[in-house]
């Protein structure tokens, strides 16, 4: 029945209505037909999956189309009349299913469906797309004709009407024929499959002309059986096959609520079924005891409804026998003096989703009735399929509660509208199963609350419910570019090796320049779109062509890598990241990438020219006690690091500590209890041998070690675990771009504020080997050991200290400002993930942790075990770490900042508006969003930022 839908949608006329409804839907193809009934013929899967067979094969191709340009771009080859897939920039897909079809395809092309009605030259009316070819009448002759066809060639159905039609009055998809009886209009509604035919009479004398009515239907190859139930099956003449179906024929008047209002009286319609040559002749016979009855408020409509089709939904009641499949109403809930309803809707199911890591799927649903504004509960189950045998005595099994929902739109006061709804854990489940169709089923939560009625939107109506899907696909076979270069970087590591301070400052170079490469790309699409401040450029691209991002990025590095290390080639490497920019990629696009990435990376060379970096003489220490000596490693390292000018800082002595235990003089560290204290500490843990050092600890400081060429080294290691928590967050190129840069500058300042304190201050260290070996520290509480080693050693055991001071750690200070770095960017520290190392003593152990904090203290006391370094020196670095990247973090590459909330874009629906808003604050491109439906009636957002 279609009342209530009919309340926003309902027929125009110049009085009260008696309406007849015939809803005829026609297949997609001729001979084909996915009826979700038992009957069902497989011909129209097996085309569906043909198309999805041909997805894959431009998938991958969309996906770095995406990555590319930095928005969605839809699968063509996976369209289906129901679904759409597409990529989206930060690599996952998305999937909008419908419950009934929303395009066709027309001479080879996909054509979206518009049920808006237009006149044709000759006067007869069509919608402007309609995937069953539907014509209505314009004006006839005394003698009638037919009202609409519907289908063509080998299956086809006209409806007629005996005597002479006026031209139509058109009004969206409804074509109103005034007085065709006397007191009768004629009201014809075009649905996405078919169309609507009723009769609207404005009173008793009117309506007894109009109790029994003989339509003739004219068809070709389709045959009409009438069933016990009223309903009316049509089957294909020369298959046999049920190509489409009648529901139950029903009558109701206008209600306490107004014309077309829920709660109406209702009565059954007789239907018949007469055969003859060339089709059928459909008699339909209204109640003329309900026609008569004093109690019944006349407009009254009576509701044959047929439907061909390859959608399926429908609601039951208690109560009632009948079948409601055919109409546009989905009912939940007690309506007033009836039984409760409660609905399912069918969803065709697209083989891409199966057996993906499903992130978040909603339910959108048009509402358009409830008795009130005030919220009453409904819910959304997984049950079994629903087919045209559905009735309230024969229900599909109800699973499992999905969700409860306390969302009512519809009434006068608070009027139809789009509403959405989580169904992110049934369609986990579903994806675990290889079902062709899933089912959904709704019923209010107090299914004796007549306020509780909802009425929403079915798939035949141009609001038809639809599930829209986000979903990871599998591994890319391309990486991040930002990620690709991030490992050519830590190959380099691995290749050049030396002391960490000048890989981390290669490590900034390079991200710092893609940073503004990237977000120069970014920023050529509109301000808005920029990912921040830039650090030290915003270029342009002279073409005026939109860069591509992913040259950008590419070209940045390249050119950085180059000037930072003349002597190697990084020709197969810029040679393997431009050959998988995607086809779709103009010329220009990358040529004006390219020009943006080389400003990038040449402005970062400039900038860091006489930094303090360039060699200078060893350091050669001291013998005196306390004070750092070479311990058979080699003169101490970079002693001008200390000095380098800082990527993000303001000084290299910005955080600098008060020193060991708050000394600043070797004359009163050495003699303190704090100073014995941390000799013995070492000296028992780091012990080569020791016993007091466990099994854990052991593993745990080879795993941090990474001190050998050979390695990334510790930058390089701190680097890797980057890419393992941006993987784990489904951090976008973009994204990475920023997180990247951020967390290389912290480490780089790292670094330098650790030096600083090494070979800067009045306290250069000596490392435990020197304390524990030698006497003369003239401390009482200390003794010598000329035998002691620390656990640390080389690839062929051999054991080592690092060639400079031990306080503070440099190891520890990266640590500090790599955690501070990466908790600041991701918004918690209480992140589980699972860490990696490449030390050769240490090869295919990992290590499990709760928080980012904690890989960091670990880092740091792991130097301890290892016998390298004194306790102070890990607390001391995490904190002085820690305080260089939270001053980089604040005063570098800061988010895009407006004063009043501004309009980024619109999209479709609140749970994508929500989720890009989520990404653009977590990725720290702005600070805050906000999304406001763009019309109360429609799912569209507008995501504002400021």
């Amino acid at each position: 029945m279609h009342g209530s839908t009919g309340r926003s949608r309902g027929p125009e006329r110049r009085g009260g209505p008696l309406a007849f409804p015939l809803a005829l839907l026609l297949l997609a193809e001729a001979g084909t037909v996915l009826s979700l009934a038992p009957a069902a013929s497989a011909s129209e899967p097996a085309a569906h999956r043909a198309v999805e067979s041909a997805a894959p094969r431009e998938e991958v191709n969309a996906r770095l189309t995406a990555q590319a340009q930095g928005r969605r771009i839809e699968v063509v080859s996976a369209r289906t009349e129901s679904t759409t897939l597409w990529a989206n920039p930060d690599g996952t897909m998305s999937l909008e299913s419908f419950a009934g079809p929303v395009r066709f395809r027309e001479r080879g092309r996909w054509v979206g469906v518009d049920l808006t009605l237009v006149k044709d030259t000759d006067g007869s009316v069509r919608p402007k797309a309609h995937p069953r070819g539907l014509r209505l009448a314009g004006r006839t002759g005394a003698s009638g004709g037919d009202l609409a066809t519907l289908g063509q060639d080998a299956q086809r159905l006209s409806l007629g009407w005996k005597g002479p039609l006026p031209e139509p009055r058109l009004n969206g998809p409804k074509a109103t024929y005034d007085d065709v009886l006397p007191g009768t209009d004629l009201v014809v509604e075009a649905t996405r499959t078919g169309f609507e035919q009723y009769l609207v009479v404005a009173d008793r004398k009117a309506a007894e002309r109009a109790a029994d009515l003989v339509l003739p239907v004219r068809t070709g190859g389709i045959t009409a059986r009438q069933g016990p139930d009223d309903t009316l099956t049509l089957t294909d003449t020369r298959t046999g096959e049920s190509v489409g179906r009648g529901s139950t024929p029903y009558m109701w008047d206008a209600g306490a609520g107004g014309e077309n209002a829920p709660g109406a009286r209702a009565a059954r319609v007789d239907l018949g079924v007469t055969e003859r040559a060339g089709g059928f002749d459909l008699r339909v016979k209204a109640d003329r005891g309900f026609l008569t009855d004093e109690a019944t408020r006349y407009p009254v409509t009576i509701d044959p409804a047929v439907y061909f089709g390859t959608d399926f939904d429908t609601y039951v009641r208690n109560g009632d026998t009948a079948d409601f499949s055919a109409g546009v109403d989905l009912r939940v809930g007690r309506e007033w003096q009836k039984g409760e309803a409660r609905s399912f809707i069918n969803f065709p199911r697209h083989a891409s989703v199966t057996g993906q890591d499903i992130l978040n799927a909603e339910l959108n649903l048009y509402a358009t009735w409830a008795d009130n504004c005030t919220p009453r509960s409904w819910e959304i189950w997984d049950t079994g399929n629903a087919s045209s045998a559905t009735r309230w005595s024969n229900q599909p099994a109800w699973r499992s509660k999905v969700t409860t929902s306390t969302q009512t739109h519809g009434h006068t006061d608070c009027g139809p509208r789009w509403i959405s709804e989580d169904i992110t854990p049934l369609v986990k489940q579903w994806s675990k199963t290889a079902n062709t169709v899933d089912t959904i089923g709704l019923r209010a939560t107090d299914e004796s609350d007549v306020t509780a009625f909802k009425i929403f939107a079915s798939a035949q109506t141009s609001t038809a419910p639809s599930i829209l899907v986000t979903y990871e696909t599998p591994a890319d076979p391309v990486k991040d570019h930002v990620v690709y270069w991030n490992d050519v970087l830590q190959e380099t590591f691995r290749q050049v090796g030396g002391a960490p301070g000048p890989l981390a400052r290669a490590g900034a170079m390079v991200h710092g320049a893609i940073y503004d490469a990237a977000n120069s790309a970014r920023c050529a699409e509109g301000a808005l779109k920029c990912l921040g401040d830039a650090y030290l450029v915003k270029a342009t691209a002279s073409n005026g062509a939109l860069p591509d991002v992913n040259s950008a990025i590419d070209h940045a590095a390249f050119d950085v890598l180059r000037s930072l290390y003349p002597t190697l080639n990084f020709d197969d490497e810029i040679a393997a990241a431009r050959s998988t920019i995607p086809a779709a990629v103009t010329s220009a696009q990358r040529a004006a990438g390219t020009e943006v990435g080389q400003k990038a990376a040449s402005a970062m060379i400039a900038a860091r020219q006489n930094d303090g970096s360039a060699p200078v003489a060893p350091y050669t220490g001291s013998t005196q006690p306390g004070y750092w000596r070479p311990t058979g490693t080699g003169d101490g390292a970079t002693p001008q690091w200390g000095l380098v000018k800082p990527f993000a800082m303001a000084s290299s002595a910005q955080f600098r500590t008060a020193g060991p235990a708050g000394h600043s003089q070797m004359s009163t560290l050495l003699p303190s209890q704090a100073y014995a204290d941390q000799v013995n500490d070492v000296k028992s843990l780091g012990r080569a041998e020791s016993t007091a050092r466990t099994a854990d600890q052991t593993q745990a400081a080879l795993f941090w070690a990474n001190d050998l060429d050979g390695t990334y080294k510790p930058p390089g290691q701190l680097f890797e675990h980057t890419q393992i928590l941006s993987r784990q967050h489904g951090t976008t190129v973009t994204g990475n771009a920023k997180l990247f840069a951020l967390t290389a500058f912290a480490m780089a300042d790292a670094a330098i504020t650790s030096w600083d304190q090494k070979y800067q201050t009045n306290i250069d260290l000596w490392r435990p080997e020197s304390a524990i070996r030698l006497d003369g520290d003239g401390n009482a509480n200390t003794t010598a050991d000329a035998n002691w080693q620390p656990l640390s050693q080389d690839r062929n055991g051999l054991h080592f200290s690092p060639p400079f001071p031990a306080y503070v750690s440099g190891h520890a200070t990266f640590a500090g400002a790599w955690s501070k770095a990466t908790q600041a960017w991701f918004g918690t520290d209480q992140i589980t993930w699972t860490a990696t190392t490449e030390d050769p003593n240490a090869l295919g152990v990992t290590r499990t942790f709760t928080s980012i904090s904690a890989a960091a203290t670990e880092n740091a006391v792991g130097r301890v075990w290892l016998g390298v370094h004194y306790r102070w020196d890990g607390t001391d670095g995490v904190t002085a770490g820690g305080n260089a990247a939270a001053y980089g973090v604040a005063n570098k590459l800061k988010p895009n900042s407006a004063a009043a909330w501004t309009s980024y874009e619109t999209l479709h629906n609140l749970a994508g508006c929500q989720e890009v808003g989520k990404r653009l604050v977590a990725e720290h491109r702005w600070n805050s969003y906000q999304c406001t439906q763009v019309q109360a009636s429609g799912p569209d957002h507008t995501l504002y930022v400021k």
